[in-house]
């Protein structure tokens, strides 16, 4: 195989010095015949056109020096032919297939440990990436050795062709300070859904495997990015680079059917009824963090903040719902009894 590296120096730019050591890392890479970049992707029954359009757009990346491995969860569609498809015609895709459906947490850990590069991206079947997406990210990773992660800004596409967009330039999750990162990224969590996407997004697969990766656990991704904030920073390139597509789901989706799409007959380990299991874990993360008393101090007040928004947002949406209901018991009645309109709520 011929060095990738210095296609690499070419398209990103690094300095002669990083090129060095570069080199070296790629030297190794290809002494145990590792790509440079995984594309991980869990796939169960996609959709085709949308997983062609995915696969195409990780082929074209404008850095060559990649992997893309897919998880097929025992899928009874037509996912099977078109990844083996696409794997028969390019190296760089491996398929492997689970002889039955593992759920969707455990294939993410699959993908994960089946992937050999040093970066790793989770991505989902109907997303897709820009071109200069891998090339970006490897560039700052490779001249920022402290940042173990790196997003983008990202946008979300419906069907219809209608798009969301958001570009957040605050405060990120890049401080050196291991409890500030913490408390930025739990703020997160009640900030646009546009602002970040820490687990879809280009992380060290090293750091990735020295976490407990995704649990059978409520809020089971940002638990993982929590516990990834402690451990280092996210660097962050402020341009549209990823792409997801946006699914509007039914309002009477059953819960339950969800969580049993995510960890089949583990599904009730995700219950969290009261609330409390959640902060429980984000606590758990930051006591058990290396860092010092004072800063686990400071996570646990981000923690009780997080907590009480959250109650606060659960109670304002029930009084909202119970004002609704109420509001369409009365306008019943007096349809019902033709009663003159007045306003009771």
């Amino acid at each position: 195989m011929n060095s990738i590296n210095n296609d690499f120096q070419i398209k990103a730019g690094l300095n002669q010095n990083l090129g060095t050591e570069a080199n070296s890392s790629t030297q190794s890479r290809e002494e145990k015949n590792c790509s440079l970049v995984s594309f991980a992707l869990p796939v169960y029954n996609a959709e085709g056109k949308y997983l062609r359009r995915l696969i195409d757009s990780l082929l074209n990346q404008e850095l060559q020096d990649f992997e893309i491995v897919i998880s097929d969860n025992a899928s009874d569609n037509g996912t099977s032919a078109i990844c083996q498809e696409y794997a028969r015609h390019d190296y760089r895709v491996k398929y492997h297939r689970n002889q039955e459906n593992i759920g969707q947490i455990a294939n993410f850990n699959k993908v994960l440990k089946l992937s050999q590069g040093k970066y790793l991206r989770w991505i989902g079947s109907d997303d897709w990436l820009e071109p200069d997406y891998a090339c970006q990210c490897v560039e700052v990773l490779e001249t920022n050795p402290d940042a173990i992660a790196v997003t983008t800004f990202q946008d979300f596409t419906c069907d219809d062709g209608s798009r969301y967009y958001q570009e957040y330039k605050g405060e990120r999750p890049d401080s050196s300070l291991a409890y500030a990162r913490f408390q930025r990224m739990i703020w997160f969590f009640n900030a646009d859904v546009g602002f970040i996407d820490p687990i879809y997004t280009m992380i060290r697969r090293e750091t990735l495997m020295k976490t407990q990766q995704l649990q059978f656990v409520p809020c089971m991704d940002q638990v993982l990015s929590l516990e990834l904030s402690i451990m280092g920073a996210f660097a962050h390139i402020p341009k549209c680079l990823a792409h997801r597509r946006w699914v509007f789901w039914d309002n009477e989706i059953d819960e339950k059917q969800l969580m049993k799409q995510y960890g089949l007959e583990r599904y009730k380990e995700l219950d969290d009824p009261l609330g409390l299991r959640v902060p429980a874990l984000f606590l758990s993360i930051a006591w058990a963090a290396r860092i010092s008393n004072w800063q686990k101090i400071l996570c646990l007040w981000s923690v009780v903040r997080y907590s009480a928004l959250c109650r606060w947002d659960s109670t304002y949406t029930k009084a909202a719902q119970i004002k609704a209901f109420l509001k369409n018991i009365i306008t019943n009645f007096k349809k019902q009894y033709g009663l003159q309109h007045r306003n009771y709520i």
